[in-house]
């Protein structure tokens, strides 16, 4: 006999005890299944055997099996599964116990079996966190963003469908230095305890960075409707990642970048106001003298990077300053060289 039948058997014979049922169910639950004897009774006629079952209670009873409606079908027969968890009735078990009821059903076959389960409800992993959290917060007496870091991987509790879901922290103890933690989740925070587990972890100081919220080709200016917030630990935020989207926002991309990509300075190159190829102004100021001619620009630069560029009539090199998407000032050292 497999262990879990033992426990079935077990579990029927001290639920008869409990509940005074009438000797032949008793005599169900004995080693082996051994034949019973019962009266001749009325039985309920042409009953129908359920496959799968969920109950929501502590335990199992006659009714929940059979479709059909019974008059003792209130009587316990066997402890429930716990919340979530699913057992297995098989034809052994459940012949015996038409017998001690004197029900009119058969197996159809020795496979036959009953599926039970037990409604449930979660507390999930992230409100274990939230709790946590706050918990940490309170302690530490400051709101610093952080992520937490379970020791052993995420916690989870399935619980009793009629259990408030909340979620209690106690005897927490928190290092500043190390940031690491440890305490003990009590469910629910109030009231009778049906499940406590200790935890210990580490504490991370997070940090909201701009990313692109899609894929960003080479060449591209970067525009508010690109980006988008997500939170990563200060402790992953090596070389020059931009934390400040006002670095982003009009800048040009180098290389294709992925959607939520961590972007470096390297990754952008300010947007050129002036393309390769294009005429402009070729200004130079000196004192009241102001001096233009124009001249075309011999590759792309933004707003206060230098560029090269050729005046058009004497066909002479220059280099000068972007000073808008048209104009070129010429330090006051090159004004001799503009004709």
């Amino acid at each position: 006999m497999s262990r879990a039948s033992r426990r079935l058997i077990v579990s029927f014979a001290a639920l008869a005890a409990a509940w005074s049922l009438p000797a032949k169910a008793e005599m169900v639950a004995s080693a082996g299944y051994g034949e019973v004897s019962v009266d001749e009774q009325a039985a309920p006629q042409g009953l129908s055997l359920r496959t799968n079952v969920m109950v929501d209670d502590d335990v199992i009873r006659l009714g929940d099996l059979f479709m059909e409606s019974l008059s003792n079908g209130d009587t316990p027969i066997a402890q429930a599964p716990a919340p979530g968890q699913t057992i297995s009735l098989d034809a052994r078990f459940l012949r015996q116990l038409a017998r001690a009821y004197q029900l009119d059903w058969q197996p159809d076959s020795k496979f036959e079996k009953v599926l039970v389960g037990r409604m449930s409800q979660r507390i999930d992993a992230g409100s274990v966190i939230n709790a946590l959290t706050d918990a940490i917060h309170d302690r530490a007496g400051n709101d610093a963003r952080m992520e937490l870091v379970l020791d052993g991987g995420d916690v989870e509790f399935v619980l009793p469908t009629a259990s408030a879901t909340t979620v209690g922290v106690h005897n927490l103890q928190y290092d500043p230095t190390t940031q690491r933690f440890a305490a003990m989740l009590v469910v629910p925070a109030d009231g009778p305890t049906l499940q406590q587990r200790p935890v210990s972890g580490t504490i991370y100081e997070t940090i909201d960075i701009p990313v692109f919220s899609h894929a960003m080709g080479a060449g591209i200016t970067v525009q508010d409707a690109d980006l988008q917030w997500i939170s990563v630990r200060t402790d992953r935020l090596i070389g020059n990642v931009i934390t400040d989207a006002r670095q982003l926002v009009g800048m040009t991309t180098k290389r294709p970048l992925r959607t939520g990509q961590m972007l470096r300075g390297t990754d952008l190159v300010m947007t050129p106001a002036v393309r390769k190829n294009t005429l402009v102004t070729l200004a130079l100021q000196s004192g009241p003298m102001n001096l233009t001619v124009t001249g075309k620009a011999l590759e792309d630069a933004a707003i206060g990077q230098p560029i090269r560029v050729v005046n058009v009539n004497s066909k002479k090199e220059l280099t000068g300053i972007v000073q808008d998407a048209s104009t070129i000032v010429i330090p006051v050292a090159g004004q001799l060289s503009l004709n």
